[in-house]
């Protein structure tokens, strides 16, 4: 992990402090670790980082920032690959947390964050700021937490990438 990616991934963990137990954990604290790596491999195309990160089950879902549903792993599979195809270069700058809870027992959890980035898509120049609002919703499956669902959609005030692609 770079030191960006640490200190994105730490402050993110910071920011949860105040919240249930369960969701200071070490091992939520790795999964909020793969999830910025996984976010920024994903912003230079490369979708197997943040495909690691996903239940193999058959009740996963995505709703994608370039639009669209899918169901079950082979359809979020292809739809994290396609998302990946759109960017050549790019990072994550920020993660700002809007809240995070957990189920009483404890295995399931979700995050709603405002995911900050400068990512350059395919055939352009130069990186432009992205924005984007995320609820995600983990399940821990065998002593690991997974991803069972994303929801992203570009963030009001943020440019209109998606309409010059």
């Amino acid at each position: 992990m770079t030191a960006d990616s640490y200190s994105i991934a730490e402050g993110l963990y910071r920011q949860s402090m105040p919240l249930p137990l369960v969701l200071r954990t070490d091992d939520f604290r790795a999964m909020l670790q793969r999830i910025v790596v996984a976010l920024n491999a994903l912003l230079t195309g490369d979708p197997q980082p943040f495909n690691s990160l996903w239940s193999h089950a058959d009740d996963v879902s995505v709703l994608g920032g370039f639009g669209g549903f899918e169901h079950g792993w082979d359809r979020v599979e292809h739809d994290t690959r396609s998302a990946a195809s759109w960017f050549t270069d790019g990072h994550l700058v920020g993660i700002d947390l809007v809240t995070l809870g957990a189920s009483a027992n404890g295995d399931l959890a979700f995050g709603v964050w405002i995911e900050r980035a400068l990512a350059q898509l395919a055939g352009s120049d130069a990186p432009v700021p992205v924005m984007v609002r995320v609820t995600h919703i983990f399940r821990r499956e065998e002593g690991t937490w997974r991803l069972l669902h994303r929801h992203g959609d570009r963030s009001t005030g943020a440019p209109e990438i998606i309409a010059t692609l």
